[in-house]
């Protein structure tokens, strides 16, 4: 055959094959991208996650040392020693991390600004004490709060739960705090055992 030099076809690729890998290499780099996005995406949930289980510890570890430090003393002024209600709780205290004396410790829901908080005051209780108040807010966003009062109200009754503890000269044997929160909705109940309890 005379005219027409032979081509030899090994030399590249075809158009074909070319657009062929390339949509293979578009199709594996957008499931490389929307891989990386889920692993973002768990990640962000994990860690806030991680987030709201340390402030509801935080908040556990706070209102253990607080209520544990509670004390059966005898009034010094206006107010019972220990006090509580479903949505309060006041008591007096030997507080050790401050400054030394007795302070009234209140425990409760505050809706200043328009946001239920939990919000944890504290008060030098002695008479002519200066009255440097300090408060501390312990969860934002509250949804729910309640507090319950397990002892005996009166002599040979048997212990129960109560949802009041006021006008008694004694501390309940535990305290039941239920908190829910908007980031925190399925927070068991944190039950305390008050360390001079009757």
């Amino acid at each position: 055959m005379t005219g027409y030099p032979r081509r030899d076809r090994a030399a590249g690729f075809t158009l074909i094959e070319l657009l062929v890998a390339l949509a293979l290499a578009g199709l594996v780099s957008l499931l490389l991208v929307h891989g990386i996005g889920l692993a973002a995406f768990g990640f962000d949930r994990l860690s806030r996650g991680a987030e709201r289980l340390d402030e509801s510890r935080g908040v556990d570890q706070v209102l253990r040392h607080t209520l544990g430090s509670a004390a059966a003393i005898p009034n010094l002024g206006p107010g019972i020693g220990f006090s509580g209600d479903a949505a309060r709780l006041a008591f007096l205290s030997l507080v050790t991390d401050n400054t030394p004396g007795i302070y009234r410790v209140e425990i409760g829901l505050d809706f200043a600004g328009g946001e239920r908080r939990l919000l944890l005051t504290r008060r030098l209780a002695e008479n002519g004490a200066e009255a440097r108040v300090e408060r501390s807010v312990l969860a934002r966003g509250v949804r729910a709060f309640r507090i319950a009062y397990f002892g005996a109200v009166a002599l040979g009754e048997e212990p129960a739960w109560h949802d009041r503890w006021d006008g008694l000269g004694y501390l309940p044997r535990l305290i039941r705090v239920e908190l829910e929160s908007a980031d925190d909705p399925g927070r068991p109940p944190l039950i305390l055992r008050l360390w001079n309890a009757g």
